[in-house]
């Protein structure tokens, strides 16, 4: 077990599932940076342990089934660090938008994809007039329906 490791205090052992998922962390230089990473996590409703490592970029949670991805990564940019997505069978996808033409069309669509829980790594180019992002095929599907439900059409 890595630095920051330890289970968090005061949970009572039930027959809930756990899951473990591995989040990639930007921004962690010192034992600190993970430390206040480690702390950000474990408040999260439904964490029951988080493993920091500095030297990967990575926190490791053990949690219950249904625990929100969005809070978690909510944590850790609260924490002043950067959560840029999650070790697994996330891919890739690039989308066109073609109406998108503002600055503001730009954050309205960023704000729309990272709001589907399971999203990460989203990028937006007004130049090109793309979103990529990472996500699996069920999160892919409910990603797009936030763009079309934000006003946006896609080619």
């Amino acid at each position: 077990m890595g630095l920051f490791g330890k289970k968090k205090k005061n949970t009572e052992e039930t027959n809930e599932k756990l899951v473990k998922k591995t989040m990639l962390i930007e921004g962690m230089a010192c034992n600190h940076c993970a430390a206040t990473v480690h702390h950000a996590l474990v408040r999260v409703p439904g964490v029951k342990e988080a493993n920091v490592d500095i030297t990967k970029g990575t926190a490791a949670i053990q949690m219950a089934e249904g625990t929100s991805l969005v809070e978690l990564k909510q944590a850790v940019s609260d924490a002043g660090y950067e959560p840029v997505g999650w070790q697994g069978q996330d891919q890739k996808h690039f989308l066109q938008v073609p109406d998108m033409m503002c600055e503001h069309c730009v954050s309205t669509i960023t704000e729309a994809v990272k709001n589907v829980e399971g999203t990460s790594n989203v990028q937006v180019d007004l130049d090109t007039k793309t979103v990529s992002f990472n996500a699996n095929k069920p999160t892919f599907s409910k990603a797009v329906e936030a763009i079309i439900a934000a006003g946006y059409h896609l080619e």
